[in-house]
């Protein structure tokens, strides 16, 4: 149990949240390929004394591309296509951002996604998605 808590105090100290949070565990869910992109990667999501940390790992990207991403309302299936909250641009597969005064807790309440754009030249073009659980 104690290899565990242990564990978890060092993944969140990673992720940039203070021991109080350390034993929340952080979530990840899978990023699946849209459009027949070929990407694909994971999201985790960690909420942190500052906010709701989200950090994208994405795999299949050209190189060199920077990607837009935002938590959106709705599934992937069915996505607002107004963006709820903005992400740090994906840079090299990864994006990490803080969201100040967002709950993880308030997300999976409700059908929220991750979404990330081919571009910032072609924002229409979706490339990956994924649903954030629910509780």
């Amino acid at each position: 149990m104690v290899k565990h808590f242990v564990a978890l105090a060092v993944a969140a100290a990673l992720l940039g949240a203070s021991p109080a949070s350390a034993a929340l565990v952080p979530m990840q869910f899978p990023l699946a390929p849209q459009n027949d992109s070929g990407e694909h990667g994971t999201a985790t999501l960690l909420q942190g004394t500052n906010g709701l940390i989200v950090r994208l790992r994405l795999a299949g990207a050209a190189d060199g591309v920077d990607q837009p991403a935002h938590i959106h309302k709705g599934t992937c299936s069915k996505l607002d296509p107004k963006p709820l909250y903005a992400l740090k641009t994906v840079s090299g597969g990864i994006s990490q951002t803080t969201l100040p005064n967002v709950s993880l807790a308030d997300l999976m309440k409700g059908d929220y996604a991750i979404n990330v754009h081919k571009s910032t030249k072609e924002v229409a073009v979706y490339v990956a998605c994924g649903n954030i659980p629910k509780k």
